[in-house]
């Protein structure tokens, strides 16, 4: 009987001590989660294949080095534990869109150069 009121004894204190833990696990996962959405609705996928497509590969160099910010206003009166958590996941989710992007408009460009260069050379081969 003394151990079975030990064993209960330890398995409440598990209880009381782990769920502040798992509560605030889940705050985090709220957060990450939250920013991700944020970023990729925020983030002008347009605008980064048009860096890619002008820029080439200083473009998407330039995507991989900039670092997107979420506006602090979201974050008021948020947990310091939600607010790391969803600016995380917001810089990470909004650079994978941003490089992502480049990369395409970097391929483009650099296919309708070729394009452009193998028809000149089939032009220029022309005889009439």
């Amino acid at each position: 009987m003394k151990k079975l009121k030990i064993y209960l004894a330890i398995a409440m204190s598990l209880i009381v001590f782990a769920t502040p833990i798992l509560a605030q696990q889940g705050e985090i996962m709220k957060g990450r989660m939250d920013g991700e959405q944020a970023a990729r609705s925020n983030v002008n996928g347009t605008l980064w294949m048009l860096v890619g497509c002008v820029g080439g590969l200083l473009g998407v160099v330039v995507a991989y080095v900039y670092e997107p910010s979420p506006t602090a206003t979201l974050l008021l009166g948020k947990s310091p534990e939600y607010v790391a958590a969803y600016t995380d996941g917001y810089k990470s989710a909004a650079k994978s869109v941003q490089t992502n992007r480049a990369w395409i408009g970097c391929v483009i460009s650099g296919l309708a150069y070729i394009a452009y260069i193998v028809a000149l050379s089939t032009a220029a081969d022309t005889t009439y």
